[in-house]
């Protein structure tokens, strides 16, 4: 008897489990397709449900997770993203926003925003990431043209900056302030007055596998330290690299070439490692400028002493 009972009990917990399980994965199917329905596919300029005509409607009607896909057009907006979306455009050389001459193209002012398939020109910062909350964000397959400046980070970090096209700037094709960890990889940034500008306290990225052509400063570090500069071609110039109040920078494996002034401009910035880069054809490949002496001003002392001396000398004159 007692063993007929432990075999009934034994498959009573059998099929509890079973049916626990059973139920345990229909749940984890109705979870996931439940939360596949809340995530949105907002279109813009294209047809059906969920279409807008401008990007900043359908960013405001979008929520966490949304997926914004817009199609090919001229699209003149000044766009804030405040929430963490996708904004994808189709085709990056015929959807184009146009900053018409504002402050920026793009604003974010959110974290994990995505940012892929546009041409962002015509404004003073094509997308400006400006605040510590505002972080991982991926910013890749774009291209930035006629803009003052393509990107502009400050107080941010850990954001991914790649394989964008960077062309035609007045001033600086990307700019950080106080930004630390951020990535930039693989971007072509071709024809700006600066390339990549590290101001100050702007540490630790990680700028590797990207292609600097004609510039007057490549790639320029002020009061920036432990950054990672790998594996760059950086060419036709007037300095490669430019370094000033900077250290503890690791410059390594780069291709420096034909730059009319120096490769690598070193002032007031020791403590660097500079190993197996490749120079070529650059009027200096380092140059590196030495500071001035230290001319200490003469103390009390010293000129007391100068003038007990002239006095003498003239009471000696006098006798």
């Amino acid at each position: 008897m007692r063993e007929r009972f432990y075999n009934l009990f034994k498959n009573f917990i059998t099929i509890l489990l079973f049916f626990t399980v059973i139920f345990s994965i229909n749940l984890l199917i109705n979870y996931e397709i439940c939360v596949a329905k809340n995530v949105n596919r907002l279109n813009v300029g294209g047809n059906g449900e969920f279409n807008y005509s401008s990007i900043q409607e359908a960013v405001f009607d979008s929520v966490n997770g949304d997926t914004i896909f817009v199609y090919p057009g001229v699209y003149y907006e000044n766009i804030v993203i405040n929430k963490s979306i996708s904004l994808l455009g189709l085709d990056k050389n015929n959807v184009s926003i146009n900053g018409e001459d504002g402050i920026y193209s793009i604003l974010v002012k959110s974290y994990g925003i995505l940012i892929s398939g546009f041409t962002i020109r015509n404004s003073n910062v094509g997308i400006l990431i400006s605040g510590k909350d505002f972080e991982f964000c991926n910013i890749s397959d774009n291209i930035f043209t006629n803009n003052s400046e393509a990107i502009r980070l400050i107080n941010t970090s850990n954001n991914n900056i790649f394989r964008n096209l960077i062309t035609n700037h007045s001033n600086f094709g990307i700019v950080l302030y106080n930004s630390k960890e951020n990535v930039f990889f693989k971007n072509t940034i071709v024809d700006n007055k600066r390339g990549i500008y590290l101001g100050r306290w702007s540490n630790n990225n990680l700028i590797f596998e990207n292609n600097f052509t004609n510039y007057n400063y490549g790639l320029n570090l002020d009061y920036s330290f432990n950054n990672q500069i790998i594996d760059n071609l950086i060419q036709n110039g007037d300095y490669g690299i430019y370094l000033s109040n900077s250290k503890n920078n690791n410059i390594t494996n780069n291709y420096i070439f034909y730059n009319e002034q120096s490769g690598i401009y070193i002032s007031n910035s020791d403590e660097n490692n500079l190993s197996s880069n490749i120079f070529l054809n650059n009027n200096q490949d380092i140059n590196k400028k030495t500071n001035p002496p230290n001319i200490k001003t003469p103390g009390f002392e010293i000129l007391l002493l100068i003038l007990i001396i002239i006095i003498i000398t003239l009471i000696k004159k006098e006798k």
